[in-house]
């Protein structure tokens, strides 16, 4: 029971981590982990890992996302992806946060 806390807690809030790590480094060079962009970034990845499974598994309740998750290789499948989706929308929204504040600073009329 403990263990698929834990395991749950991986696969759900982890990747928003790392991608917040990502955009950290891509948006200001800096090492810092904001929690809430780690918890935007959390939402994206769930909100795409969930269409992907829906459209690829054809998983339709959360009964059946639960039968999906007992089975470890699937989660552990599920985990590595939504790392690398994370880490993809971290590095995207990081360079998009760098190039919108370089225009805004960045004088028009001079």
């Amino acid at each position: 029971m403990i263990f698929q806390i834990f395991q749950f807690f991986f696969a759900l809030i982890v990747p928003g981590l790392i991608g917040a790590l990502f955009f950290s480094i891509f948006a200001r060079l800096t090492t810092e982990i904001e929690w809430p962009v780690a918890l935007i970034l959390d939402l994206f990845t769930f909100v795409t890992m969930i269409i992907g499974l829906f459209f690829f598994k054809d998983i339709t309740t959360v009964e059946a996302l639960l039968s999906q998750f007992i089975c470890l290789s699937f989660t552990r499948k599920y985990i590595l992806l939504s790392v690398l989706i994370a880490i993809f929308y971290g590095i995207i929204s990081g360079i998009l946060r760098r190039i919108f504040f370089w225009i805004r600073r960045r004088p028009f009329f001079s």
